[in-house]
């Protein structure tokens, strides 16, 4: 009955306690699992604990963990710290760490040019057009409306869906159209798959949302509560695609700001307050094209959300409102950069197959999110390679801070992450027109400084909130993923 009631307890505290520990790129001893800098009784405790679930270690403590380096951690790696401890035996060899930036990159599944898209006539037109064009040179392969579309096939709710086959490498937004009302500017890429009209639509504008129309597995999504090292519990969400595999070839990464809004619905059925970016729609859409599934982590930024996502670099641009000033003063980026980096990062490595190859590893995010991932991939460019920074809040610091700041850095380098940068420039919206002035000026900055691989896209039409990130975040992974 003891043992039972052990082993119980045991199980409890291994599905309610969710134990990571903060690691840098340091090498170890071997044997100095919690990485305070010596090999004691902690340690040996620590690799107890993980023999029985209670505690998880990220895949450089199982390296250290291994202290007799025979490739295996057991009960016996625990009685050689206990021995070496007693100085009845003398230490072996320290662990091998393998840098993380030398984990070579997963294989890159490259996607058909040609993409078929759908389009779900749920607002009932009697005539449908797909308006397609190059955003770069204005082109369109057809003058307005576009092709007009006849092929469709019903789908369950009574709606028809009409679709075409597309060619990406010439043509990168569309426009759905009766030839009268139309849809806003959409992201036409190689994650595009189905389309329907949004209910968060308004009289300025028709929003489109987005799905993987052949019906791919939703995959699993997983919510954890984090300890933050703020004093309170975070919330993370993980999202593994239907193709996810626990063995064999490593799957890359995105780890996104804002995760309560990301997804379509959560496990407990809630759905995204202000309307979500459909994140796994966009990967899925990439499946159904070809492409090999992606891990995504959401990171929650709620009650403290300015404060969290925002890099303390400086003084902040004196041009700030006074309220401005004061919501972010004094920003914790950085607790949330290591927390990002120390404790979710090496959790989702120790315990999914997600690849720690820099090459591998994206952060996203928008607004002050934006900024914040910026913030992040820059201090820890050797984690991410890849950079997403949707409506950034760069004007929150001035040219002086910036120009300081980046100073530090080797911005020609070929090491330098991968860099999607994006604003909008809607003509009723002077929040994300103001921004667009400072994404300029980061763009031009970095540019002047030889910064080799970044894209800056602008859509004249979008505003400041998710249903148009939704639309843009396609072709921000796109560019990234190189897919």
């Amino acid at each position: 009955m003891k043992k039972t009631t052990a082993l119980l307890l045991v199980l409890i505290l291994a599905l309610s306690v969710v134990g990571v520990s903060a690691h840098t790129s340091a090498r170890f001893k071997n044997g100095d699992v919690n990485r305070d800098g010596a090999t004691k009784i902690q340690d040996a405790n620590l690799i107890q604990q993980s023999l029985v679930g209670m505690k998880t270690l990220d895949w450089q403590q199982n390296q250290l963990a291994d202290y007799d380096l025979n490739g295996n951690v057991n009960i016996l790696d625990v009685t050689e710290i206990q021995l070496i401890l007693v100085n009845a035996k003398s230490s072996p060899e320290e662990a091998p760490i393998v840098p993380e930036k030398e984990v070579p990159p997963v294989s890159n599944t490259q996607v058909s040019d040609t993409v078929r898209v759908y389009f779900s006539n749920n607002k009932n037109w009697s005539n449908v057009y797909f308006y397609v064009y190059d955003s770069s040179t204005e082109v369109p392969k057809k003058d307005w409306p576009g092709d007009k579309i006849t092929t469709y096939t019903p789908n369950d709710s009574g709606e028809n869906v009409f679709y075409a086959d597309v060619d990406t490498s010439k043509y990168d937004r569309i426009i759905f159209t009766d030839g009268t009302n139309q849809t806003v500017n959409t992201a036409l890429c190689k994650a595009s798959s189905g389309f329907f009209i949004s209910n968060d639509s308004n009289k300025s504008a028709m929003m489109v949302g987005t799905y993987a129309y052949t019906g791919a597995d939703k995959g699993n999504l997983t919510e954890l509560n984090f300890d933050y090292p703020g004093g309170y519990k975070k919330k993370v969400w993980i999202w593994t695609p239907a193709d996810y595999n626990p063995e064999g070839e490593k799957y890359r990464t995105i780890y996104l700001t804002d995760g309560q809004n990301l997804f379509d619905s959560y496990p407990n059925g809630r759905k995204p307050p202000y309307g979500g970016w459909e994140v796994t729609d966009a990967v899925e859409s990439m499946m159904s094209n070809g492409g090999r599934g992606v891990i995504i982590v959401g990171i929650e930024n709620k009650t403290y959300r300015d404060n969290e996502l925002t890099p303390n670099i400086g003084e902040l641009n004196p041009e700030l409102s006074a309220a401005d000033a004061r919501s972010f003063k004094d920003g914790n980026g950085a607790q949330f950069g290591d927390f990002v980096v120390n404790y979710v990062m090496p959790y989702v490595q120790g315990n999914y197959n997600s690849s720690r190859a820099t090459a591998d590893n994206m952060i996203c995010g928008s607004s002050s999110g934006g900024i914040e991932s910026f913030y992040i991939g820059m201090e820890y460019n050797d984690k991410f390679g890849m950079i997403g920074a949707l409506s950034p809040a760069f004007l929150l610091f001035d040219d002086s801070v910036w120009n300081s700041y980046l100073s530090k850095f080797d911005l020609d380098s070929d090491d330098m992450p991968k860099l999607y940068l994006f604003n909008g420039n809607h003509k009723d919206d002077s929040l994300e027109r103001n921004l667009k002035v400072y994404c300029d000026e980061m763009y031009n900055r970095l540019n002047n400084a030889g910064y080799k691989n970044m894209t800056y896209v602008i859509e004249d039409d979008f505003m400041h909130n998710e249903a148009y990130w939704r639309v843009i975040f396609p072709d921000c992974i796109s560019y990234l993923l190189g897919i």
